[in-house]
């Protein structure tokens, strides 16, 4: 409708479609009544809904089942391995263990055995000469063994002397930077304890060696078949060794039993 025009307003035109009419073009029911058209349309939403809750269901993290042997495994790594390797170590033969032992301890092993062949021949299992020819390569044995501890009893006592003239110096020079009791580090507390630890290895190494020296005098005499003052050097030597063999003894066993105590 145009404002600015004289003519009156034109009336509604009323609709020449009748509602039977309308039923006709629009089909069998009425517009605004809900279709049948309609039902697909919600049963393919109800598919689609399904197909998304079995999609979420496949997403949802599925539990593991984990055997307690697993979890052990894996709490303690490489407890497979180290099993293992010791099960290979307690499998191997005696043969192979004295094959690969150091030839000290197979020095110490043949003495041994030599040594209760002749202590066997004096309670008469076996012949006498058997016996002596034994206990005469026992007592080789014995002396080389004793050499040869005495050379590694040196070895080690230079290397703890060594270790200590370190820890001395470190210890003098911190010293003359005018540290006192109070503002004493925690460097110099640790190498306090090392250095007296040291010394009680050295004493006990300085108590081997002595050992070793009687040992060494006693067992001459019997290679060498040295007749002055046999019987006395024999004796004095023998109790000498079997006392600080003794301390020895009971320095190893007391230090363990305090261990297991504390």
């Amino acid at each position: 409708m145009n404002p600015l025009s004289s003519h009156p307003p034109r009336s509604p035109r009323p609709s020449t479609v009748s509602s039977s009419s309308a039923i006709n073009i629009y089909g069998s029911q009425n517009i605004y009544e809900p279709s049948e058209a309609t039902v697909p349309a919600e049963a393919d939403k109800e598919e689609m809904d399904e197909a998304e809750a079995e999609e979420l269901h496949e997403l949802k993290p599925v539990p593991i089942q984990v055997r307690k042997e697993e979890v052990a495994q894996q709490s303690v790594p490489y407890s497979a391995e180290v099993s293992t390797e010791k099960s290979k170590k307690m499998s191997r033969p005696f043969l192979h263990t004295l094959l690969y032992a150091p030839p000290p301890v197979l020095l110490e092993l043949i003495h041994a055995f030599s040594d209760d062949a002749a202590t066997l021949s004096l309670l008469g299992l076996f012949g006498k000469k058997f016996g002596d020819r034994a206990g005469r390569f026992s007592d080789w044995c014995w002396l080389i063994a004793t050499l040869v501890g005495l050379v590694e009893n040196g070895v080690e006592r230079q290397m703890i002397g060594n270790l200590q003239h370190d820890i001395e110096t470190r210890l003098y020079s911190e010293s003359m930077t005018g540290t006192t009791a109070k503002s004493k580090p925690k460097g110099t507390k640790l190498d306090e304890k090392e250095l007296s630890r040291l010394r009680k290895q050295d004493y006990w190494l300085q108590i081997s060696r002595a050992k070793l020296v009687m040992d060494l005098i006693f067992v001459s005499y019997d290679i060498f078949k040295i007749r002055r003052f046999n019987e006395s050097v024999k004796t004095f030597t023998g109790l000498t060794a079997a006392i600080l063999s003794s301390l020895k003894l009971y320095h190893g066993q007391h230090n363990v039993i305090l261990k297991k105590l504390m």
